[in-house]
């Protein structure tokens, strides 16, 4: 009769390790998805920002000022890279934070 009482004890310790196992791999992966899904609502608007007018108006801003010339090579530039984005500010991005560059040297920033 002593020696069930601890083994009660231990089979409890161990279901109940289980169970919170089970609690923190599913809290794990519900933020795992609700991540996922944040990241793609980022992408999504940041790809109807770059369709809109007011992008266009600031890749123009930013050619005129580099001359429309790529800031690498020195080549005619046709596209603006972001030295750095505006995560969770979307078009918020300041001038100096875009380049104006061609092409080939774009794709190597990438």
């Amino acid at each position: 009769m002593n020696y069930i009482f601890p083994i009660i004890v231990l089979l409890l310790f161990i279901f109940y390790g289980l169970f919170l196992r089970k609690l923190v791999n599913r809290a794990r992966r519900n933020f795992s998805i609700r991540r996922r899904i944040q990241r793609k609502a980022r992408k999504d608007r940041y790809a109807e920002y770059l369709k809109s007018d007011e992008w266009q108006r600031k890749r123009y801003v930013v050619f005129k000022r580099d001359n429309w010339k790529c800031q690498y090579c020195g080549a005619k530039a046709t596209e603006v890279h972001h030295l750095k984005y505006a995560k969770y500010q979307i078009g918020k991005e300041p001038i100096k934070w875009l380049v104006s560059v061609c092409r080939p040297c774009h794709r190597k920033q990438h």
